[in-house]
């Protein structure tokens, strides 16, 4: 029966049929928490083959670059995460029925088409001219749509609300998701300041110590 299917099975059927796939494995309460971490491992993957392994003609910055992990990780990781707490934060008060890990599994299951998208899309600039990169472009382009299609698709399900009040959701999820990334910018930075300051403090007294 469809109903009797091992966890790639299920992330295979929320991917190709979204409208029922993601009602069927809520009613069924599937869904693995280790598929999803795997899943933003490989988008953390995806995003460092698009930013550093492109085709010369596409990506000729890269290769005299100094490459940095870090913005790269917050552009999957830390927008991933931000993403979950932001939807739970605001669909808490909005009646969702969604709880923090079910969120968490269907915004990853979403990110699948997006992932597939943009490696193949990646591995095409190494086959393809400037002139064609319209091919380029749209694979990229519909592994990326069909992810927000997920998405919505997902988000309704989870919570159980209409298409208006899933879609008003979603945006309040990126205000919520902008809100939390400047609190962890100016902790940060608060954060630096005080080890500065202590920092300046042990250097001052170990100079005068040794004076």
């Amino acid at each position: 029966m469809i109903y009797d299917m091992t966890p790639l099975q299920w992330l295979s059927h929320v991917i190709f049929h979204p409208f029922e796939g993601y009602e069927d494995m809520r009613w069924k309460k599937q869904g693995s928490v280790a598929i999803s971490a795997a899943i933003v491992f490989f988008l953390f993957v995806a995003q460092v083959v698009n930013v550093r392994l492109g085709g010369f003609a596409y990506n000729m910055l890269a290769y005299y670059d100094i490459f940095n992990v870090v913005p790269i990780l917050v552009q999957s990781v830390v927008y991933y995460l931000t993403w979950v707490v932001a939807n739970w934060s605001f669909c808490t008060l909005l009646d969702g029925e969604g709880n923090m890990r079910r969120i968490a599994i269907y915004s990853a299951y979403a990110l699948v088409p997006y992932i597939v998208g943009s490696i193949l899309s990646t591995i095409l600039t190494y086959f393809v001219t400037l002139n064609e990169s319209i091919w380029v472009t749209s694979i990229s382009q519909i592994g990326l749509w069909w992810s927000v299609v997920l998405m919505v698709m997902g988000m309704k399900a989870c919570h159980q609300y209409s298409f208006t009040k899933t879609i008003v959701c979603m945006i309040l999820t990126v205000v919520g998701m902008l809100l939390i990334l400047c609190l962890l910018v100016l902790v940060m930075s608060l954060f630096q300041q005080v080890w500065l300051f202590f920092f300046t403090i042990y250097t001052e007294i170990m100079y005068r110590v040794r004076s």
